[in-house]
């Protein structure tokens, strides 16, 4: 899949994105577990969200051939208490006991879900280094077309992670250490595979916490779950991110006539109707097959 890379043109494409004139969203689809349905997404324009363990599963190679897109998903800012599959494992420095942890306010405290840790994503730490080296790997061996960087963003949101209750230069160190990883990755894909996209699933603002400078290194953001239409989200979509040309902001509607509502919106590339519970394989595409420009 060739595009062009013209500063000139992806200028104007992000332009076109703010000035509301983009095309209808296309299907987005999140295959965590199975690959019941992935084929349905393999048509140009069409997203798939390959899972932590089933991301070789040839599926996905076969849906890329007939024109999808098909991301990897990557979480950054988190390792499980307990083994998971091999492939994750892998991802996990081979081995999830030595994956550096979030040092404050004592070293592995934080949990950001059930049964996890936060890993220490601060800027320069040995882990970050890890996941650019790791996803640098993905650019190189071009089974993917992008990553899904999970929770990658100006804070985590679950409860349990508490951040409310955090010291602002705790925060400062999670943000700077995301915003710190997204420019790294993406110096690494301008100079190996600047085709590869690169989206965070989470954004770069929150009450006073403002990192988005972030954005330009980004070919957009997924948001998740949503209010319906909440004007927010409904603005923050429209912003043009990275200049590589290739534009892509998610959104995890709630319900098959949310998606459809959001695929309308100014600045929207791809929607899901999958609710959490749903995202071990995508439902039928929610929407119909639109033209990308940039493709």
């Amino acid at each position: 899949m060739l595009r062009t890379h013209a500063f000139a043109a992806a200028v104007s494409l992000s332009l076109a994105f703010v000035a509301g004139n983009a095309d209808a969203a296309n299907p987005l689809g999140i295959a965590f577990k199975t690959v019941t349905n992935v084929p349905l997404y393999g048509k140009p324009t069409a997203m798939l969200i390959a899972g932590r363990c089933n991301r070789n599963d040839p599926a996905f190679q076969e849906a890329r051939q007939k024109g999808a897109e098909v991301l990897a998903y990557v979480n950054p800012v988190a390792r499980p208490d307990h083994y998971v599959c091999a492939l994750d494992t892998q991802y996990y420095m081979n081995d999830i006991g030595q994956v550096p942890l979030w040092p404050h306010p004592t070293y592995g405290q934080r949990s950001p879900w059930p049964n996890t840790r936060m890993t220490d994503i601060r800027a320069g730490s040995d882990w970050s280094d890890w996941v650019v080296s790791y996803v640098e790997r993905l650019m190189r061996e071009k089974k993917v077309d992008g990553v899904f960087l999970d929770a990658v963003g100006v804070r985590p949101w679950s409860s349990l992670a508490e951040w409310n209750s955090w010291p602002q230069s705790e925060k400062n160190a999670f943000a700077n250490g995301n915003l710190d990883l997204v420019r790294r990755l993406d110096a690494k894909r301008r100079a190996i595979n600047p085709d590869f996209i690169i989206v965070s699933n989470n954004v770069w603002e929150a009450g006073t916490m403002n990192f988005t400078s972030a954005e330009r290194y980004l070919d957009g953001v997924v948001i998740e779950h949503p209010k319906p239409l909440s004007p927010w989200h409904v603005n923050y979509v429209k912003k043009p991110f990275g200049n590589l040309g290739h534009r892509r902001v998610l959104v995890i509607a709630n319900s098959r006539s949310e998606a459809q509502a959001w695929a309308k919106v100014p600045g929207v590339t791809h929607v899901s109707d999958q609710t959490s519970a749903q995202y071990k394989n995508p439902n039928v595409p929610a929407v119909s097959f639109q033209r990308l420009t940039d493709r």
